[in-house]
């Protein structure tokens, strides 16, 4: 399945599976309902460096549910150790000037940069 950058997805490779990962208002949703932050504050936050690393698994399970509605935490985790960098290119993909701010980005399915270290708690 290929990402569609328009509706803020971003596909990745993991364990020999290839998983699409959508950022839309269902999966903020679904986010705030299991850890009861407000995602849109909580992403401003982490693209700072100031997220706990629960809390990032959490997303990435939330952006799995779409097209993967059995992916689990586990799963999650998985993905964000192998590539740490998605949650900046999902939030890239789903606010598309967040991406013409960084010219030296490279394409939405490679290896992105990791976020900053994740703050304790």
């Amino acid at each position: 399945m290929m990402a569609n950058r328009f509706k803020g997805e971003v596909a990745i490779d993991c364990e020999g599976s290839r998983y699409t990962l959508r950022m839309d208002m269902l999966a903020l949703a679904a986010f705030e309902d299991a850890t009861g932050e407000n995602a849109l504050a909580w992403a401003e936050a982490a693209e700072g460096g100031q997220a706990a690393v629960g809390d990032m698994i959490e997303m990435i399970r939330c952006t799995l549910a779409r097209h993967h509605p059995e992916a689990d935490y586990r799963l999650a985790g998985d993905i964000l150790s192998e590539d740490p960098g998605v949650l900046l290119r999902l939030f890239r993909a789903a606010s598309p000037e967040l991406a013409q701010d960084d010219p030296e980005d490279g394409p939405e399915d490679g290896p992105g940069k990791p976020l900053p270290a994740p703050a304790a708690g």
